[in-house]
């Protein structure tokens, strides 16, 4: 759990993830990037009361998201890693139980992910059913996530093996990533299998201030800036599966274009 100035959602986060129920042991990692709030009073509380599943890590100044991830995945020691940023929160307490049976019953998947729910403005709406999509795509959610990410990262549990093995971070900090999961999601789906559960498991939350969903038209286009550099990272290493380079061009021209004219639009 990266975490800064999330004093007022924070809690709930670490509250969801004290209601799992697992017949295996968890822990829950929370680095906090240098909060200027209550965020780091409110998790070393936590921490103090459940010593034995929560550590909280300290930075002496901000160092920003994936610096704050790479902290994060350093100290892990689990068979799997589980992504709760302190916004989010789970809303099924065997979400983690489900998911794990899952991948230790078949080696060939890496990664599991669940619908989820969307909480903006304080009103909740459920997340696409992508069965029948991912049922259609036979195996190749790579490629289609070149073009569009279906998993949200509070969904997620995956192999700490795999990430270690073809996940990067040092070049993610380097590159000056704009997010951690979707290249993370990218790389493990290039090499194994996803499981997609078909329950609602957590619930994300869209804030009007996050840059992926800004009013603002040149941090808008300065985010997806950022993932079409994290996919051209991508593509270079594992290639662009059965869509082609010239398709992602023109998905990222449309992109642009359709924001530009949102803007246009609405002013």
């Amino acid at each position: 759990m990266p975490t800064y100035n999330h004093s007022a959602t924070i809690a709930q986060a670490i509250d969801s993830f004290l209601a799992q129920k697992c017949c295996f042991d968890i822990q829950l990692l929370i680095s906090d990037d240098a909060s200027t709030d209550a965020t780091l009073s409110i998790a070393r509380k936590y921490e103090s009361e459940n010593h034995d599943k929560i550590v909280v890590i300290t930075k002496p100044e901000n160092e920003g998201l994936i610096a704050n991830y790479r902290t994060l995945v350093s100290r892990a020691e689990g068979e799997y890693l589980a992504v709760l940023e302190s916004d989010d929160y789970w809303s099924d307490p065997l979400k983690l139980q489900k998911q794990i049976d899952f991948l230790d019953a078949n080696a060939d998947y890496g990664l599991s992910f669940t619908r989820v729910m969307f909480l903006q403005e304080g009103v909740l709406r459920e997340d696409y059913d992508y069965s029948e999509l991912l049922e259609s795509l036979q195996g190749e959610l790579y490629s289609y996530m070149l073009l569009r990410s279906i998993i949200y990262s509070p969904t997620v549990v995956f192999r700490r093996n795999l990430f270690e093995k073809y996940c990067n971070i040092d070049e993610y900090v380097a590159g000056k990533f704009i997010t951690f999961d979707y290249p993370v999601w990218l790389s493990i789906a290039a090499h194994s299998k996803c499981n997609f559960l078909n329950d609602i498991t957590a619930v994300y939350r869209i804030s009007s201030s996050s840059i992926s969903n800004t009013s603002n038209l040149r941090k808008r286009l300065e985010f997806e800036k950022g993932v079409s550099a994290i996919r051209s990272y991508i593509t270079g290493l594992y290639g662009t599966g059965n869509i082609g380079s010239i398709r992602i061009w023109m998905r990222d021209v449309v992109l642009q274009l359709r924001i530009i004219w949102r803007y246009i639009i609405r002013h």
